[in-house]
């Protein structure tokens, strides 16, 4: 594909903006997104690097937040199963086990992707907490994640979306001083117009909750 081509919806895209790295705008969905990524290498280390200096109270509070979705889509403790996609140092697993959550940890370092995994049951929901903006497959990820997801089953998604400034005249400015986008791993910043472009495309069902959670329900 097209350095220039929208992974998401695969239109042509134009230049946005350029610092280390190129990033590009789809006049589709809106999507930013850049295909320069790190070496494998790199990437692993950056990752280790933030789990060591996560602080202690933040997956506390990600957990109360993700609890009060999951009790709007019917999810329960001790009741239904829960996959933590791209776990990381899995404190997010261990703050909901402690609650009563059935989760299993899934990080693609130490665990293998999703692909290769063999699980003996679905899961009622997929939790991923800063992921998809990392992901360069975006699509083949959801795909893989739709298959150990049961019918009616629901994907929460959290990253850091764009909708306050994608609008804006200045856009190219508020983005340049954007500190989500120095993260040499985030490679895709999602807004309202890319996530409405992906549940027209793979007939999702695609609920928004402020400028940094969606839900995915598939039918």
């Amino acid at each position: 594909m097209n350095d220039r081509n929208c992974r998401i919806c695969s239109f042509p895209s134009t230049l946005f903006y350029r610092d280390a790295r190129t990033f590009f705008k789809c006049p589709n969905c809106a999507l930013i997104f850049t295909k320069d990524i790190p070496e494998k290498a790199l990437e692993e280390n950056h990752y280790k690097k933030q789990w060591q200096s996560t602080e202690p109270d933040f997956w506390e509070k990600q957990v109360t937040n993700l609890i009060s979705y999951f009790q709007s889509f019917g999810i329960s403790p001790g009741k239904h199963r829960i996959l933590d996609f791209g776990a990381g140092s899995g404190e997010l697993t261990l703050e909901l086990q402690r609650r009563d959550y059935r989760v299993t940890a899934l990080e693609p370092m130490t665990d293998g992707y999703l692909k290769d995994q063999s699980y003996p049951f679905l899961f009622d929901a997929v939790v991923a907490i800063e992921v998809i903006e990392h992901l360069p497959n975006v699509w083949e990820e959801l795909e893989e994640i739709t298959k150990i997801l049961k019918p009616g089953g629901i994907m929460a998604i959290s990253t850091g979306l764009t909708n306050s400034f994608i609008d804006s005249p200045d856009a190219v400015e508020q983005f340049k001083g954007w500190w989500y986008k120095d993260d040499p791993t985030h490679i895709s910043f999602f807004c309202n117009q890319t996530l409405s472009v992906m549940a027209e495309m793979k007939n999702y069902t695609i609920e928004i909750f402020g400028d940094k959670l969606f839900v995915v329900k598939l039918a």
